[in-house]
């Protein structure tokens, strides 16, 4: 995938992405991806954006080791890390690539997960033309992307917390995606199947949600964007945790899943 300069995968973001995607919220969300995608024993299925690797996991234990997973990402970073996590599984392939300009097979892949990624790239028709370039003729995709603007935590100072999210909106190219992606699926040759909302929904506080993971993501992006310093964001972090640790927790973003096809 083709990543904002803004989010720098080093040792401390590695470790907050590994942590976002070992949430429980994290494992309900890449269940409902295969879930909607139903691979099956032989086929090839590919992983745009990889990341640390866990839906490339969870593809492998699906299609078998008489399939393929292909595993795509421009960081090379992460796809050390996903090779680490999917060790000992030789039919998972892992490539530097972007989502534009794909290293893949045409008409080679059975089924696509896209989590999280088209958001990222600038030039999304491109992106969504190369999906169903390398995709067979009947093959699946499931895509996942976020709808940034009504991402919403209880907050004592509800000032701060918009000046926070607002530097927050430089970490992607496209933070309303879900609301144009649908015409732009149609524009590639691409046949709506189903949508779905995953809600990230929570009122109870403990270290190991989404909501708090990511409220850390945001805490670590978000320092010298927009005047925003680095005691302010960490202010804000100290009042959402306090917030939670009084009992009055609130967190929610809502994804959204596109499944489509590439027709027969």
């Amino acid at each position: 995938m083709s990543i904002s300069e803004g989010l720098q995968f080093d040792d401390a973001m590695v470790r907050t992405l590994e942590s976002l995607y070992q949430t429980k919220e994290a494992a309900i969300r890449r269940k409902m991806v295969l879930d909607a995608l139903q691979l099956r024993l032989g086929e090839c299925a590919l992983d745009i954006g990889t990341g640390p690797g866990f839906v490339a996991l969870e593809m492998a234990a699906a299609v078998g080791s008489t399939g393929q997973v292909e595993c795509i990402d421009d960081s090379e970073t992460m796809i050390n890390v996903a090779l680490k996590r999917c060790a000992g599984k030789p039919w998972i392939c892992f490539q530097l690539g972007d989502a534009t300009e794909l290293p893949v097979a045409s008409n080679s892949c059975d089924a696509a997960a896209v989590v999280q990624v088209y958001e990222f790239v600038p030039n999304v028709p491109r992106a969504l033309e190369e999906l169903h370039l390398v995709l067979r003729p009947g093959g699946r995709a499931a895509i996942v992307s976020t709808d940034w603007p009504f991402i919403a935590w209880n907050s004592s100072d509800d000032a701060r917390m918009a000046r926070i999210l607002d530097a927050f909106s430089e970490h992607c190219a496209h933070i309303t995606l879900p609301r144009i992606l649908m015409p732009m699926l149609k524009a590639a040759g691409f046949v709506s199947s189903s949508q779905s909302v995953l809600p990230q929904f929570s009122v109870s506080y403990s270290p190991d949600r989404f909501g708090v993971h990511m409220a850390g993501l945001i805490r670590a992006f978000v320092p010298g964007r927009r005047g925003v310093t680095q005691e302010e964001a960490a202010a804000w972090l100290d009042d959402l945790t306090h917030t939670g640790e009084r009992g009055e927790w609130f967190f929610n973003v809502n994804q959204h899943l596109f499944l489509v096809e590439k027709a027969a």
